[in-house]
């Protein structure tokens, strides 16, 4: 990976120390010019005429296509989605519940996976069980402790892969496993992981699996993906109907042919052309970087962050140390400062963060992009603070 070359594509790299992917990336030049050739192709030649119709099939077919090589899932088992919670929600609406049922997840959730849970709770009679997962839990207690929440009412085992709040990463294959065996069902929120980590949806065994295009990939905001096993899609019916729900129906007699098996259920009627365009090129520019490398890089990275921050008076890292378990999220307290006020000074000094409130801390994500001198400089600025 040609680091200098990468960084020439992105132009924020230029301007300042960027360290809050796991909010937004920001998007190389080439996804943003990807997008504007859309829209202009649109406004010269018109949105919904014989020739843009056939190029706007192809932009989907190839969104598609670059998804299902991105979560190494088949191309029939992927679903377009706006969002990571649009495509969760698609999920957690879909199923059919019933009073009593249960949805497991865990105290560090991200809103998109704790809301739509308890308002199952509330509408549907759906009891929610809460692991108390702390980030420094190793894999062996984090399956204990979800494990002992599983019961023969559990429907859907409901977490975030790698946690926006501290970048633990939970053992996907081995929940899943831990879920099939109580028959129900494994939903994950990648919103973390797309782009950051190399996804396998077919060695994991997940059920279902939500990413946005937005963070991580590089991509334009509004864009995303769901996975779903193939032989569930049945199961998950589509809430918002549009065309690509029914293969064919009769006004007149009420004649309806639902699609039952091809994501195409999923689709709104109406989605944006351009932005489906950038995420495509999106994935194009990091399957260049390729998936693994991309990985790697970001985790070094962290892990010489977490070296430096240990060296500062006053800082406590709140993540996970490394190892499986950790991620390219990297979270710290520093004593005497609350988590806002050092995501101030960290932008006065031209470096962006983000606070995070479970626990209460800054985080700084460490994406491929970026580099060892930034990290460097940002460990130097902390230091400054401490003292």
């Amino acid at each position: 990976m040609d680091i200098l070359k990468v960084r020439e594509g992105i132009p924020v790299t230029r301007n300042l120390i960027y360290l809050n992917t796991g909010w937004s990336g920001p998007s190389p030049s080439r996804v943003t010019q990807r997008i504007k050739e859309q829209l202009d192709y649109e406004m010269e030649r018109g949105p919904a005429t014989l020739d843009s119709l056939p190029r706007s099939r192809a932009i989907h077919e190839e969104l598609a296509k670059g998804v299902a090589g991105l979560m190494n899932a088949p191309e029939e088992s992927v679903a377009l989605t706006q969002s990571t919670t649009h495509g969760l929600v698609m999920v957690v609406n879909g199923l059919d519940w019933f009073p009593g049922d249960e949805i497991v997840t865990c105290s560090l959730e991200h809103p998109s996976v704790m809301l739509p849970s308890l308002m199952l709770q509330k509408t549907h009679g759906v009891k929610v069980r809460i692991a108390d997962i702390d980030p420094k839990d190793d894999k062996s207690i984090i399956l204990a402790k979800i494990e002992a929440l599983l019961s023969p009412r559990t429907r859907l085992v409901y977490l975030s892969h790698i946690q926006f709040s501290c970048g633990l990463r939970l053992p996907a294959k081995e929940v899943a496993e831990l879920a099939h065996r109580r028959g129900a069902f494994l939903l994950l929120d990648g919103a973390q992981c797309g782009g950051q980590i190399a996804l396998d949806m077919k060695g994991w065994g997940c059920d279902f699996y939500a990413i946005p295009g937005h963070k991580w990939l590089l991509g334009p905001d509004g864009t995303g993906a769901l996975y779903i096993r193939k032989e569930l899609i049945p199961d998950i019916t589509p809430r918002y109907p549009a065309h690509g729900a029914v293969e064919e129906y009769d006004i007149r007699t009420g004649a309806l042919k639902l699609n039952l098996e091809h994501p195409r259920k999923f689709r709104l009627s109406t989605t944006s052309v351009a932005l489906e365009a950038g995420m495509a090129e999106a994935i194009a520019f990091q399957r260049e970087q390729g998936f693994q490398e991309i990985e790697a890089r970001g985790m070094a990275l962290a892990a010489r962050l977490r070296d430096g921050l240990r060296s500062i008076p006053g800082v406590t890292i709140t993540s996970p140390e490394g190892g499986e378990t950790g991620s390219a999220l990297v979270t710290f307290a520093l004593a005497g400062r609350e988590p806002r006020q050092v995501v101030e000074l960290l932008w006065a000094r031209g470096i962006a963060a983000r606070q995070v409130p479970t626990p209460p801390a800054v985080r700084l994500c460490t994406a491929f992009y970026n580099t060892e001198e930034e990290v460097a400089q940002v460990c130097a600025v902390l230091g400054e603070m401490g003292r």
